[in-house]
């Protein structure tokens, strides 16, 4: 699979949270089977004062009430996030933002996974002692992630608040035994507002945001106005903004506040959330160098050289991690990279207005009113041998990856920094003049060099918001670009067709309104998104390369057309034609380009003697738990369907069954058959000869397995256009007898919106005539039951 949910954006998304205390504990010991085992402390009891809850409050995470009690106010907010890629955590600062900018109400934005959210219980009970008003509205902006699942920060609080129940299929709506936190109505009264975030591509839209919203009403919890829902297959920008409006009212009517005007204001000035200061005379093991970690700068040691396959040195940690996870990664070295295309090119044809991009570049030609861009598709094999980390082929990997010098070098130019400034050490701290800083979280690690932050922690490339504009606006000292940035935040239509459309960044919108004097530390403070984490599926098998990590990728790269920011989208004259490319895609490529000049020239990497800041081709990497799995019994035939780079965990899928037979020739291993397509046979097959070898194998008599590679190709000159929907709709009843008769399992992995759905479709016809049925819908009945079974299995994304 390529990338999950996308460089283009936080996916699959949303759900609340709300918590309560004492019942946690014996509904855990009561719903093993139910809920996945986590290692929970039980939190306080519901009915404990709040004097009490700080000494009860789970161990390794924040205090909650302690919290609350130091933004000193009687009317707070605190909103939690359960985000995968950072829009759901984006969404609510921006609430929690404009409300104190606004109203003047303290807002906090918590993740649930950082502080302990079981002392909503706990506050709430001791407010209805008072017998006071709420002082506390609770928010909660949230993720509904993959088939109907919370993100992995509120996994363990949507389990505990749902029951265990509420995933996939499950609605979460039946009477749970022993609800103790119905019983006690801990959260009774409890005000909230909540948005969901999600994609109407995927079955199970806002699923978790909509369950958790039904299950805080069933516990007596009151939402304050609407529950928001974001559709990220749209626009989620204009859905958040549509509920925005009528929330920050609703908030402001719940805790009589005087409500002023809403919108940009363009006479008051912009107060920075930070301030930026240079860090003199600072201990070198202070810095951060780019690395990712949970709490100190982390540094490495040459542990040996490398062997004969041109992988460089092997590095190990200093003082390593006891637990590696998504904020603290294992540093993996990239012990093979190789490329899959052979002569592969898009084509790219426009208008005789536009001005096309400078010719000459390596990774594209251009030609009249036409852009030629190679594609590019790569295998990484990362090593993962004696890090104590596990995989089960099906799982995901998440890789963080690096901004290239282009893009980082031209914002440099943009801000006017120079050389020493880009090197310059600094620290962020709060800015005293904003009622906001003192809760704002820092959106990089620090002490670090500028340059530092804008190639490793900070999205340079990322397409600047529309709200982001007005600060922009109040920093330009042209009059005319002052106004035009202002018109760009307040007209969604014109910032659509002229930032959205094409993609600005910053460093382009910068070099557009050249009078724009903004701080660096608002830039880097305030602006740009902190760089997330990238998943691909594992394209390799834990049983045959337990210390492997396969990835596959397809390089993201594409040119579009461009109108200027400072003209009207109606003013063609200075349009012109951009190249695009996807942030972890390109810099996968630019690592295994330098390892290929590497391994070809006399400049081989050597060991080190003192402590290296970062390792040489060494990935930031941790697995995360799928449950895209094999069944369990290999007897089970299986059937996967997975064109382009959707072919990535079928290849482990299928050299795991292929290993199996071939070392277990005891274990008779069902039928696996794969369906797979893309373009053309000779140029974008991938993995063609690792397929071609098993079936020759198999073919042989060497390894007794019915293995089928069926092929489906799109654009092959001289023959019918194929895709994969036809090939399995072709073998109909082979389909059916494999997964309908024998019990087998389906599996698709690749694009959600169209190809999923139709290969979903052609099952349910499949099993309505091929297997008896009176009706079609009686086939897609089917294939939904089969889905509940858990033998019909997606690994998809938009």
């Amino acid at each position: 699979m390529g990338f999950l949910g996308l460089d283009t954006t936080d996916v699959a998304i949303l759900t609340t949270v709300g918590l309560c205390s004492a019942a946690y504990f014996l509904f855990f010991k009561q719903k093993k089977a139910a809920a996945p085992q986590r290692a929970v402390v039980a939190p306080a009891s519901a009915t404990s004062k709040v004097a009490g809850a700080t000494a009860n409050a789970r161990p390794g995470k924040k205090s909650l009430v302690d919290k609350i009690r130091s933004l000193n106010n009687e009317k707070q907010l605190i909103i939690f996030f359960g985000s995968q890629t950072g829009t759901a955590e984006d969404l609510a600062t921006r609430v929690a933002t404009e409300c104190t900018k606004q109203y003047s109400l303290p807002a906090l934005v918590c993740d649930p996974e950082e502080y302990d959210a079981s002392e909503i219980a706990a506050w709430m009970t001791e407010e209805k002692e008072t017998g006071e008003e709420a002082k506390v509205m609770f928010g909660f902006f949230m993720a509904t992630y993959g088939e109907g699942e919370p993100t992995d920060n509120a996994a363990d609080f949507y389990d505990w608040i749902m029951g265990g129940t509420g995933k996939g299929d499950d609605e979460g709506d039946e009477e749970i035994d022993d609800d103790e936190l119905m019983d006690s109505e801990a959260l009774s009264g409890m005000p909230y507002i909540a948005f969901a975030l999600g994609n109407k591509t995927y079955e199970h839209y806002n699923a978790v945001g909509r369950r958790l919203d039904k299950r805080l009403a069933r516990l007596g919890a009151v939402r304050v106005g609407a529950l928001g829902e974001g559709d990220d297959d749209e626009s989620m920008e204009e859905d958040f903004l549509k509920w925005k409006t009528t929330a920050m009212l609703e908030i402001a009517k719940h805790f009589k506040l005087d409500v002023t005007a809403s919108g940009t204001q363009r006479d008051a000035p912009h107060v920075p959330l930070f301030e930026m200061v240079q860090a003199h005379e600072i201990d070198r093991q202070q810095i951060y160098f780019g690395e990712h970690s949970a709490k100190k700068p982390r540094r490495w040691s040459s542990s040996q050289e490398s062997g004969n396959d041109n992988s460089g040195v092997r590095y190990e940690e200093i003082a390593k991690a006891a637990t590696v996870d998504a904020k603290h990664p294992h540093y993996s070295r990239i012990a093979r990279s190789a490329p899959l295309f052979v002569d592969v090119h898009d084509e790219y044809g426009f208008d005789s207005n536009l001005r096309l991009p400078k010719p000459g570049h390596k990774r594209y030609q251009v030609g009249a009113c036409k852009v030629r861009i190679e594609r590019h598709c790569l295998h990484v094999d990362l090593d993962i041998a004696g890090s104590g980390l596990k995989y089960v082929t099906g799982d995901h990997v998440g890789v963080w990856p690096v901004n290239d010098d282009e893009h980082v070098d031209r914002l440099a130019k943009a801000l006017h920094l120079t050389d020493q400034e880009r090197d310059s050490v600094v620290v962020l701290k709060p800015n005293a003049a904003n009622m906001s800083a003192a809760n704002a979280k820092l959106p990089f690690p620090a002490p670090c060099a500028i340059r530092t932050a804008l190639a490793s922690y900070l999205e340079v490339s990322a397409c600047v918001k529309q709200h982001q504009l007005e600060v922009l606006a109040k920093y330009a000292t042209d009059p005319t670009e002052r106004d035009t940035l202002f018109a760009l935040s307040e007209n969604r239509e014109r910032y659509v067709a002229t930032i959205e459309k094409s993609r600005k960044d910053f460093a382009e919108v910068l070099e557009a309104f050249p009078s724009v004097a903004i701080p660096v530390a608002v830039v880097l403070g305030e602006l740009l998104p902190r760089i997330a984490v990238r998943y691909y599926s594992i394209s390799s098998s834990s049983l045959e390369e337990p210390d492997k990590v396969g990835i596959t990728a397809v390089m993201v790269r594409y040119a579009i057309p461009s109108c200027h920011p400072a003209h009207r989208p109606e003013d063609k004259e200075h349009d012109s034609v951009v190249i695009k490319q996807g942030l972890a895609t390109s810099w996968l490529q630019r690592l295994h380009e330098e390892r290929t000049e590497t391994a070809t020239s006399c400049d081989l990497p050597s060991a080190h003697d003192e402590p290296l800041p970062l390792p040489r081709f060494h990935l930031p990497m941790y697995i995360r738990t799928s449950t895209f799995k094999l069944p369990k019994n290999p007897r089970l035939p299986v059937v996967m369907v997975g064109p382009g780079t959707g072919v990535a965990p079928f290849r482990a899928f299928v050299r795991e069954r292929f290993f199996l037979a071939k070392t277990r020739p005891d274990i008779q291993v069902g039928a696996t058959w794969l369906f797979y397509g893309c373009r053309h046979p000779d140029k974008d097959f991938l993995y063609r000869d690792e397929f071609e070898a098993m079936q020759k194998a198999v073919g042989a008599g060497e390894v007794k397995l019915d293995l089928k590679i069926i092929t489906a190709f799109s654009r092959w000159e001289g023959h019918d256009k194929k895709y994969v929907q036809h090939r399995v709709q072709e073998h109909a009843a082979q389909v059916w007898d494999m997964v309908g008769v024998q019990g087998g399992s389906f599996y698709i992995c690749g694009d959600a919106k169209h190809m999923a759905h139709d290969v979903n479709a052609t099952l349910g016809n499949i099993a309505y005539n091929n297997g008896a049925m009176n009706s079609l819908e009686q086939g897609k009945a089917w294939v939904k039951e089969l889905k509940t079974k858990g033998r019909y299995l997606e690994d998809v994304w938009a």
